[in-house]
């Protein structure tokens, strides 16, 4: 194998890219290391002949946005995008591991694996469609099953609308995987969350039967029996497959979009709902697991790792062994490579270019640039990525479908039929000189050019599609940052492709900014509300701290908002945290008033209780005798209360009788009352030595401790 040139390059000063991994029509794949981040990635290099296409870079990077946004276990990672000598790139996650292709390559899975596979691949789904995001072109080679045993991841979400959508208004095309591809993506082009569910129907039957449902020569026959017939009951293909089964398939692939499941979370439901019944017939120690077994099977299939796609089974870089090299898209030949009538062309898949005619060869799928690599496995016309013209498949018929006919011989006989038909009707035209020319001018073979509706109101689009000539199809509907509720997002086909009259225009119409409710975190730990905060779909704003009396350390205290108030989704939430209780100090306030002592209290941030009163020789009546707790005591945070002794001053006692009786005993009474005692003996002329009276007098109040004067006679 010669060597490639871009083995060993530095991209960006950063990607030292590595050996090639897988090479398809659109794209190719190389193991990378991140110098920057110290890690394995993959770098998807798409082909240079779409770089000519500014429509398609502009959407390829759009896309690559959209799809890095999707933060799933269950999606392949998208990390960056960039441009190597003008031809863009994105780097992905590496993931080590074979397809699901190669897991089918091993036989069909049982009832019970292909149930639990296929809710792998619903769950990311999911969650693109629920960010307005569709992934068009579903099918095992995007499922990886990683060597490490983690879940199954999609790769490549978004990439097949880049390139469809860039040359959709050209050339009217519409890109994918032919087995796959729902019936209004081959009539009409729309594409809606329900033509994925369709794709993952197909493979949930491909799982169970080991085989998809319908074989043909020609992608072509295939894409005309997605439109004309419906999907066939497993249990047909395969024993033991309960009817619950057949009825999901038929669900996920009825081909009215309208009669389909709506979207990837409706179908995951009806996936576990069938299989809890299935798991109830069987008994739950009869289902097996998918585990180890099931991805070491596997692995038993393949000896390449993958790297967001993965290489051939045989270790080859083939181009278009791994349908995800070309990621969501399929190849798409640069311009000229389709053959004119009669000259041999290069070969697709396998398919020599004699072997399809003019005629099939303008319907059938747009060839890959260059020959294909030598020893390249040559994948059914199921496994082909084909570009069909939008509308080349008419949803209706003649035939009343009730032929008993073999399915491929009446779709290769109706095909025939129409060229047939077609062809004739070129020769009357030329013939009788434009003859019948009415119904491609202005019959119901005219193609009219789909209104540009994006930024219009229902109302205007339904009337701008309606006067058109073109079908209305009741919107979905999704939220948005941006446009304005009511408004049209996108449309399907997009406005400026060509398409015949009558063909059904799909359109998503905004339900304005999503509203998120702000939870209830107060009494959360700062992490954990932030955690509620962001998992509510609102934003963290700044974050404050208070002091709180009733709120424990690190705990929240509010939101701004308040909990319960519906806000835009991304809005900002602020909180506030507690600081705990905070420390105070303790005033003096012993010998105030206790007016002066409850404000310096307060001041402080304390509060003061009901004040106890006592009386106090020494303490004037009405100030503070004593506080509890002290000046200046720690331990005591604000709100706590202060305790105060206020003075009722000294008690008083009654001056008690003493007279007539000597010194010594009107002394013993006296201070026996409380009293100081003071002796006057002015008057020395008396000598009996008795009390004459006192001062105060008996009977009088007197303060406890004060002196009591008596008189001697």
């Amino acid at each position: 194998m010669s060597h490639d040139p871009l083995t060993g390059r530095i991209v960006d000063s950063r990607y030292e890219v590595g050996r090639r991994v897988a090479r398809g029509g659109m794209a190719t794949v190389y193991k990378a290391y991140d110098r920057r981040l110290e890690r394995d990635v993959a770098l998807k290099l798409m082909h240079a002949h779409l770089a000519d296409s500014p429509d398609f870079v502009a959407r390829f990077r759009r896309e690559a946005r959209a799809a890095a946004r999707l933060s799933n276990p269950g999606v392949v990672a998208v990390y960056d995008q960039g441009a190597i000598d003008g031809i863009a790139y994105i780097i992905m996650e590496y993931v080590p591991g074979p397809t699901l292709r190669d897991r089918i390559a091993s036989g069909p899975l049982t009832v019970a694996e292909a149930l639990e596979m296929t809710g792998h691949v619903l769950r990311p789904l999911g969650a693109a469609h629920r960010a307005g995001l569709m992934h068009r072109d579903i099918k095992p080679e995007n499922v990886l099953l990683p060597v490490d045993g983690s879940v199954p991841k999609v790769a490549d979400f978004g990439l097949a609308r880049a390139v469809t959508e860039a040359t959709q208004t050209s050339t009217g095309n519409i890109l994918g995987t032919v087995a796959y591809l729902a019936p209004e993506l081959i009539t009409s082009g729309a594409s809606t969350p329900r033509a994925d569910v369709y794709s993952v129907g197909v493979m949930l039957f491909e799982l169970l039967t080991g085989e998809q449902p319908f074989s043909a020569d020609t992608p072509i026959q295939i894409a005309f029996r997605n439109v004309h017939e419906d999907i066939p009951a497993p249990s047909t293909r395969a024993d033991g497959i309960p009817t619950a089964v057949d009825g999901l398939v038929a669900s996920m692939t009825a081909r009215d979009p309208q009669e389909r499941l709506a979207n990837a979370d409706d179908a995951l439901r009806a996936v576990r709902e069938v299989a809890a019944e299935v798991v109830d017939e069987a008994g739950a120690d009869d289902a097996p697991a998918t585990s180890a077994a099931v991805l070491g099977a596997a692995m038993g299939a393949v000896g390449e790792e993958g790297a967001g796609g993965a290489a051939s089974p045989s270790g080859a870089d083939t181009a278009g062994s791994a349908g995800s090299a070309d990621g969501a898209v399929g190849s798409a030949s640069a311009p000229g490579a389709v053959s004119p009538a009669g000259a041999p062309g290069p070969t697709s898949a396998g398919v020599s270019a004699s072997a399809v005619t003019p005629a099939e060869a303008s319907l059938t799928a747009r060839l890959p640039q260059g020959p294909p690599d030598p020893g390249a496995a040559t994948p059914s016309a199921g496994m082909r990525t084909v570009s069909l013209p939008i509308g080349s498949i008419s949803n209706t018929s003649g035939d009343d479908g009730d032929s008993k006919e073999d399915p491929d011989t009446r779709a290769a006989g109706l095909l025939g039929r129409r060229l047939l038909i077609a062809g004739g009707a070129l020769a009357v035209l030329g013939a009788v000189g434009g003859t019948g020319a009415w119904y491609f001018v202005a019959g119901p073979g005219r193609r009219v050019s789909v209104p540009r509706i994006e930024g219009m109101t229902t109302e205007e689009a339904s009337a701008a599609v309606s006067g058109a000539g073109l079908i209305w199809v009741e919107p979905t509907t999704v939220h948005s940052d941006s446009v304005p509720v009511g408004t049209i997002i996108s449309a399907m086909p997009a406005g400026g492709t060509s398409v015949t009259v009558g063909a059904r225009i799909q359109t998503v119409v905004s339900l304005g900014i999503e509203q998120k409710t702000v939870p209830d975190v107060v009494g959360k730990t700062e992490h954990d509300a932030q955690t509620a905060i962001i998992d509510a779909g609102l934003t963290v704003g700044q974050t404050s701290k208070e002091y709180s009396a009733s709120v424990a350390t690190g705990m929240v205290i509010s939101t701004d908002p308040a909990a319960g108030q519906s806000l835009d989704k991304g809005s900002t939430v602020s909180i506030t945290v507690s600081r705990g209780r905070a420390s105070a100090t303790v005033p003096d306030v012993v010998g105030r008033t206790e007016r002066e002592a409850r404000k310096a209290i307060e001041a402080a941030g304390l509060e003061m209780s009901i004040p106890t009163r006592a009386n106090d020789k020494s303490v004037k009546e009405g100030r503070v005798i004593s506080q509890s707790p002290k000046k200046g005591a720690s331990g005591v945070y604000k709100g706590d209360t202060v305790a105060l002794v206020i003075s009722q001053g000294p008690k008083m006692v009654t001056v008690p009788d003493v007279t007539e009786k000597s010194e010594s005993e009107a002394k013993k009474a006296l201070k026996d009352a409380g009293f100081e005692v003071q002796v006057d003996k002015a008057w020395t002329g008396h000598v009996f030595g008795e009390v004459d009276y006192t001062k105060p007098a008996k009977g009088e109040q007197a303060a406890e401790g004060s002196t009591v004067v008596v008189r001697i006679k």
